[in-house]
């Protein structure tokens, strides 16, 4: 039976997906003026230039230390897009970056491979150039981004870079790979999220692959969206249809450090990490799979905040797991009631009002956590914890919870609500 979903979630800040993805799949790039450049200089020069429904098309094949900013302004009828002259023609190399800003762009079909970086705080793919001329209703579609980084293995923790960073409104990053980074940063990072509107960021369809583990730092997400200083504000983000294989930066794979994303039907395969509800409220979790794949430390879900719904999606062989940061589903302790809308505004949300309902735990070594790391200045545990309807595969148990934190006042196991899970051996 299928499970109704709260009315607490709020999917109607979600927008549609972006139909202007399936044209440019389709090689329909309009009829505008086609403006054919064979330098960044180019670039530059018709940057704010073009009208809506003109192409800028890259010649040649190898960009080497390619460097500009273009700006451009077309509508949602009439996009400005931005390709290589030949299909899957032009790749950056060198010391290259770019910068793009503006409304109703479509960047589609660049490479990024072996892009090298010297300095600290670089961004090859910058989407918005800071918070005054962000990119709204963009489209990032088929990018590539192989190896790219110093060449030097001790500048990784050093020197911070981001393959993609975002700012704006509706933006779209669809059907792109992002290979071998080693850096300290993440693969994209959606932190600054707008002051005029909804973030509501679209990544779909993408492959993060190979993302080894350098050091014990925090800062090697695949994918972040906000950050701590948003006080979990409203996105409206969805992030589904991507594959994450063997991304073992940090715990967190994908950090999410806002509110009301929707997260379904992506794939978490062999990586040594969790999807982090860290500072969030009302974050649909639906239709994905981790699958462990034999490895040590891969894990599932973390969570705080409240009224999280986590809803068919499957768990399979995450095996010995070291601590409750790579737990298949771990809710840790909280430091704040209200934490995020209209309540408090630091620290970590009580987790409480969550959903756990129509899931699947295969083989998993361990099952649910309620209360992890409890201590003195994270001193709320989980409340209104309806465990529903799950299935649990090769467990001799009769209960999800593996660990529940000691709580003196005993209300703690009042607050667990199980019913209707099935166990077999």
């Amino acid at each position: 039976m299928a499970a109704e979903l709260p009315k607490t979630l709020r999917l109607d800040l979600q927008r549609p997906i972006d139909p202007r993805i399936a044209k440019i799949e389709s090689a329909e790039f309009g009829g505008g003026d086609v403006h054919v450049v064979r330098a960044a200089v180019e670039v530059r020069a018709l940057s704010g230039k073009l009208k809506p429904g003109d192409q800028l098309v890259l010649a040649g094949t190898a960009w080497k230390d390619a460097r500009f900013t273009f700006e451009g302004r077309g509508t949602m009828e009439a996009p400005i897009v931005i390709r290589p002259e030949k299909p899957g023609s032009v790749s950056f190399t060198g010391e290259s970056a770019v910068t793009f800003h503006g409304e109703h762009l479509i960047v589609h079909d660049l490479a990024f491979v072996g892009v090298t970086v010297s300095r600290n705080n670089e961004v090859l793919f910058r989407v918005g150039n800071g918070e005054a001329k962000p990119a709204n209703h963009c489209i990032f579609n088929r990018l590539r981004f192989e190896s790219c980084g110093s060449t030097n293995p001790a500048n990784w923790a050093k020197l911070h870079l981001w393959l993609m960073s975002m700012r704006g409104r509706g933006n779209t990053v669809s059907n792109s790979i992002f290979r071998g980074f080693k850096h300290i940063g993440q693969m994209i990072g959606a932190a600054e999220l707008p002051k005029d509107g909804l973030q509501q960021l679209h990544v779909l369809n993408n492959r993060f692959i190979d993302r080894p583990k350098i050091d014990d730092q925090n800062g090697y997400e695949i994918l972040q969206i906000g950050w701590s200083g948003e006080k979990a504000a409203a996105s409206g983000t969805l992030i589904a249809g991507n594959v994450f294989e063997n991304c073992d930066g940090e715990n967190e794979i994908v950090s999410l450090k806002a509110s009301d994303v929707v997260v379904r039907e992506n794939q978490f395969l062999g990586c040594q990490g969790v999807l982090s509800l860290r500072s969030a409220n009302r974050v649909l979790v639906q239709g994905n799979v981790f699958d462990g794949q034999g490895q040590e430390n891969v894990g599932g879900i973390t969570l705080e905040g409240s009224d999280h719904v986590l809803i068919g999606n499957t768990f399979r062989r995450l095996v010995k797991q070291g601590n409750y940061y790579f737990w298949t589903i771990a809710m840790a302790a909280g430091s704040a009631e209200n934490y995020g809308d209209n309540g408090d505004v630091a620290g970590y949300g009580r987790p409480k009002n969550i959903l756990i309902t129509q899931n699947r735990f295969e083989h998993c070594d361990s099952r649910i956590a309620a209360g992890a790391y409890l201590r003195k200045e994270f001193p709320l545990l989980p409340k209104n914890i309806r465990v529903e309807q799950n299935a649990f595969i090769g467990t001799k148990t009769t209960t999800a919870f593996d660990f529940t934190a000691d709580d003196p006042s005993g209300e703690l196991p009042k607050e667990l609500h199980e019913s209707a899970n099935t166990f077999e051996p």
